[in-house]
């Protein structure tokens, strides 16, 4: 065999690995104090955060700081009835739960809960708290709930707020490990459910 086709073969198994390599999911820069339109709703973050490309829902948006493992921000806007909150993974196995525009506060908090079981396929969720919020000038429900992930023992915390608006449903979902980076990002997730607007 000389050098040549030493040479192509060798790059003939390099394309079939690179062709055989998962694309990894791309980051869009979100800048501080920029609204950023989602639907009907708009969202200013307090400081820079990094948005996947890959999104949770169809009308949905995952925001982080230091990687989804360390701390995430879930937007969904504009839910119609009859849609799931996040992407099918599993129709006959497990499937998602679709919203209904005719759900009141304490069924919303239901659909989450069932929702974020089914898209992460945890089976240890704790509800903490609910309590009637508002998300922006809109009045919905807050949630507060604590989880672990199958084959993990890292205890993860989240605070979700949910709202109806013409029929629409809009979350945004907060959540990260308890220990540090719950407490220490949930002021500006705060803010930004203070801050939204229609």
């Amino acid at each position: 065999m000389n050098s040549s086709s030493i040479l192509i073969r060798t790059a003939v198994v390099a394309l079939a690995i690179i062709a055989a390599t998962p694309v990894q999911a791309g980051w869009k820069l979100i800048p501080a104090n920029t609204a950023q339109p989602l639907e009907a709703m708009k969202i200013v973050p307090q400081s820079d955060w990094n948005q996947a490309s890959r999104a949770p829902g169809r009308q949905g948006q995952m925001w982080t700081h230091d990687g989804f493992e360390l701390n995430g921000l879930e937007l969904f806007a504009g839910v119609p009835a009859g849609q799931p909150l996040y992407r099918e993974r599993n129709v006959k196995k497990n499937p998602m739960p679709k919203f209904d525009k005719g759900m009141l506060l304490p069924d919303l908090a239901d659909f989450f809960e069932r929702s974020f079981r089914a898209q992460n396929q945890v089976s240890d969720f704790t509800v903490e708290t609910t309590e009637p919020t508002m998300l922006g000038i809109v009045k919905g429900i807050a949630l507060r709930y604590r989880y672990s992930l199958p084959g993990d023992e890292l205890v993860r915390r989240g605070e979700v707020r949910l709202a109806i608006k013409d029929a629409k449903l809009y979350v945004v979902n907060f959540y990260a490990p308890s220990l540090h980076y719950f407490d220490a990002g949930l002021p500006e997730a705060h803010a930004i459910m203070d801050a939204a607007r229609f």
